[in-house]
């Protein structure tokens, strides 16, 4: 089977877009991803694992102006796709759902596929757009085949919109990986991903400056300055692999997502995976989905500095709860939320229900 997958980033790669198409592609189907390099700066085309890329224009920034040209790129991708003549359409996200719609549209035939990995609306602080954002989604996801999502809670919220014809959840998890055994000698929180406001990463250095603690912290976002000026260790954006190993040496991570963000409470991010199977506690929003997916491994705190200064004091002074708690990770992990699993379902979509 052919497949088309979209996105609006250059894939760089996009973790589970990258997942889902090496999958397919190793199953035996034909797949494609269509990319917006708004860089300009990538591979026109290239061959990854066995999947093909293909990165159209404009070039483009990353804020609220990039709707402007989001236009151009539907019709860049548009064109790509008819030459492509898929048997299927894959669009990743409320932002190119409607290249399915369309190409649903025109060529009835072609099943579409919508996976929807967040709530966009959710992301939007002006009420009348988030409203408009919802009903849109609504309208078009409603028309497609079949909609996968990310978790149970994500799937009974896109349930209330629309009745798609059929709903399959695959996890945006990791399959097992050589990891250290040994954490720091020094007690060591890390923090690997986007620097940005409603992440607690602020707030989280402060508190470890009070603490006697190591920091360190990758990645990049608007909060990049700030942090490298901070008492944290600032690494810098790091290889995926660097990653990994910073978070199985360090003693604690964090997923404290701002929770008055509906997409918050209800995300479950790849990085709680990789702190399961790499024996790394997470600390995490009360009420939020991760504390639900794995109980007994993370440690739940209030969404407040001193929550979460009090937290790290208890579990600082009581060390063994760290090794007891890397256990139920990865005995949850293994049983519930390898990718192995996830690609089962993907593949029996594609080869039975599709096909």
């Amino acid at each position: 089977m052919r497949i088309v997958m979209t996105v609006t980033n250059p894939f760089k790669p996009d973790p589970r877009v990258y997942k889902e198409a090496k999958s397919l592609a190793k199953h035996g189907h034909e797949v494609y991803i269509i990319a917006w390099d708004r860089e300009g700066k990538y591979p026109k085309e290239e061959v990854i694992e066995g999947f093909r890329v293909i990165r159209v224009g404009p070039k483009a920034g990353y804020g609220p102006l990039m709707a402007l040209k989001l236009p151009l790129f539907y019709l860049n991708a548009f064109r790509v796709i008819l030459k492509l003549k898929p048997d299927a359409i894959h669009t990743h996200d409320f932002d190119t759902a409607v290249l399915g719609f369309f190409f649903k549209k025109l060529k009835k035939k072609v099943m579409w596929v919508y996976d929807v990995h967040d709530l966009y609306e959710s992301f939007v602080r002006n009420n009348r757009v988030s409203s408009l954002i919802k009903r849109l989604d609504s309208i078009i996801m409603g028309k497609a085949d079949i909609v996968i999502t990310v978790n149970q809670e994500m799937m009974k919220i896109l349930l209330e919109r629309a009745r798609p014809n059929m709903t399959v959840i695959i996890m945006n998890t990791i399959n097992p990986f050589g990891v250290s055994q040994k954490k720091a000698k020094i007690f060591t929180i890390f923090y690997g991903g986007v620097l940005s406001e409603g992440r607690f990463v602020k707030e989280i250095v402060d508190i470890s400056s009070t603490l006697d603690v190591s920091i360190r912290i990758a990645g990049s976002g608007t909060l990049k300055d700030e942090i490298k000026s901070s008492s944290a260790v600032y690494l810098g954006h790091v290889p995926h692999e660097r990653a990994l190993e910073e978070l199985s040496r360090a003693h604690v991570t964090f997923i404290l997502y701002d929770p008055s963000v509906l997409n918050n409470k209800i995300a479950s991010p790849n990085k709680l995976f990789e702190a399961m199977w790499t024996g790394t506690p997470v600390l995490v929003v009360k009420g939020t989905l991760p504390e639900k997916l794995a109980e007994k491994f993370v440690i739940p705190v209030d969404y407040s500095k001193s929550a979460v200064k009090k937290a790290l004091k208890e579990i600082i002074e009581t060390p063994k709860v760290i090794k007891k708690k890397a256990h139920f990770g990865r005995k949850i992990f293994l049983k519930k939320y390898t990718w192995d699993i996830m690609e089962k379902r993907l593949i029996k979509l594609y080869s039975e229900v599709l096909k």
